[in-house]
């Protein structure tokens, strides 16, 4: 490197050797010398000067070009600038605009799920008041049926070979008294809905985001789903023991039974759509779900106003209901109620609460208690060899009101059941046989483990 500056040096100081500029002047010449420091720094300044003219020159001829050139440099950063401004105002315009619709649609979100868990409270509070309504009612008929203790059915008492042209002869006037029929609960078919991805369209967040609120929403609707599935379930089961006792239809027994504000309904009529929070499906379910849980409450409270309960716990059927042979006449007849053979002193229980209306003697029925149920129903008691109650008490379900016996036209000691409905007898095994089905119930729900 230091020999490079040192030729470089050498070469500079050989173009500038020292020179001598003569001068004459008025006939006498004289000379002035000229270093090369000074010839050097003569050179530096002409270029300087020759530079600086020459931009000056070129200034002053082309100024009006470069003015204009500086101008469309100037036009062209400001309009760059500006189309930047414009990008971070729009940049900042639309992430505003993602905050809030993020901001609105967790205010919306929270809102629904706020409307949806207050509606799901409301149900399952609904729910936990109609469970347990047939919790009791089943605990009762739960006890009836393990008290019992049954033998078997015995038929002592023989039936007429055919009876089809024989004149029938009744203790007690009859209406028609069909055989039971039975209804069967239909299929019950679930269908889980899921719900649309258009409802969750926020594009703005997480992912994970929208798969907790997709997961919550959907078992809010599996719940919804079970329990509405369950409902329907009962309600199947609870009509077809009304029905099976073949008096009145579930409708019309309902109306009967239960109070008039119960069945009362009315408002003014407001559509499911535009409702803010909720969806229509999800509140019809709802509202579907809260009309099962009203109905299921009726049909149970229904059910405790018909005597279902066997009256007595220790017996053997020794006479069904219809037609058979007179165990004294030895011809067809009419038997207007179910006997069960039991031991002298058996006691007897009282199928339903009611008001005793008879509590003595009545001909070939002997020692009789009659009770007057309410509805339309009541139940007949004969035989008895002793009772307990007396006429215009009010007994509760399954009292023991007296004892059986062989009192009045009897072959031996058993307890004559009869049910009455609306002025006419009727079968007690088809009461007797939707009672079991109660118990059965109870034993599934009881035997169903608590989610």
């Amino acid at each position: 490197m230091s020999t490079i500056a040192t030729k470089l040096k050498q070469a500079v100081l050989a173009f500038f050797v020292e020179r001598q500029l003569y001068i004459r002047a008025r006939g006498s010449v004289g000379y002035v010398p000229l270093s090369s420091r000074s010839q050097i720094a003569l050179a530096v300044f002409f270029l300087a000067f020759a530079g600086w003219f020459s931009y000056a020159t070129i200034n002053v001829i082309f100024k009006d070009e470069i003015a204009a050139r500086k101008d469309r440099e100037f036009r062209e950063m400001q309009l760059a600038y500006e189309n930047e401004l414009r990008r971070l105002q729009l940049a900042y315009d639309d992430l505003n605009s993602q905050i809030v619709l993020t901001r609105d649609w967790f205010s919306e979100t929270t809102n629904s799920l706020e409307k949806k868990h207050n509606e799901l409270s409301r149900v399952l509070e609904q729910n936990a008041s109609v469970s347990n309504e047939l919790r009791q009612m089943q605990m009762a008929f739960s006890g009836v049926a393990k008290r019992n203790n049954k033998k078997g059915n015995v038929d002592i008492i023989g039936r007429a070979e055919n009876t089809a042209n024989v004149t029938l002869e009744s203790r007690t006037e009859s209406g028609d008294a069909p055989a039971p029929k039975v209804a069967l609960a239909n299929e019950i078919k679930s269908s889980i809905r899921r719900l649309d991805a258009d409802e969750l369209a926020m594009p703005y967040l997480p992912e994970n985001i929208h798969r907790r609120i997709a997961n919550l929403d959907t078992r809010q609707r599996d719940l919804l789903d079970a329990l509405e599935e369950s409902l329907d379930h009962k309600i199947d089961e609870f009509e077809a023991v009304i029905d099976q006792t073949d008096v009145l239809t579930t409708e019309e027994f309902m109306a009967r039974v239960l109070p008039e504000s119960e069945l009362s309904v009315g408002g003014p009529y407001i559509p499911l759509q535009g409702q803010p929070g909720l969806n229509s499906s999800l509140h019809q379910q709802l509202y579907r779900i809260s009309t099962n849980l009203d109905r299921l409450s009726g049909l149970s409270k229904s059910l405790t106003k018909i005597p279902l309960a066997l009256p007595i716990h220790d017996y053997s059927i020794t006479s069904d209901f219809g037609v058979r042979l007179d165990p004294f006449k030895k011809r067809a007849a009419f038997h207007s109620g179910v006997d069960f053979g039991a031991t002298t002193g058996t006691p007897v229980h009282s199928t339903l609460g009611g008001t005793v209306t008879q509590a003595g003697y009545k001909g070939p029925y002997g020692l009789v208690i009659e009770i007057d149920h309410g509805n339309g129903f009541k139940t007949r008691y004969g035989h008895l060899a002793r009772s307990r109650v007396r006429t215009g008490q009010r007994v509760e379900f399954q009292q023991h009101i007296g004892d059986a016996g062989n009192s009045g036209r009897s072959t031996g000691p058993h307890l004559h059941y009869e049910i009455w409905f609306d002025g006419k007898v009727r079968n007690p095994a088809a009461f007797l046989d939707a009672g079991k089905q109660i118990f059965n119930i109870a034993e599934t729900y009881s035997a169903t483990p608590k989610q």
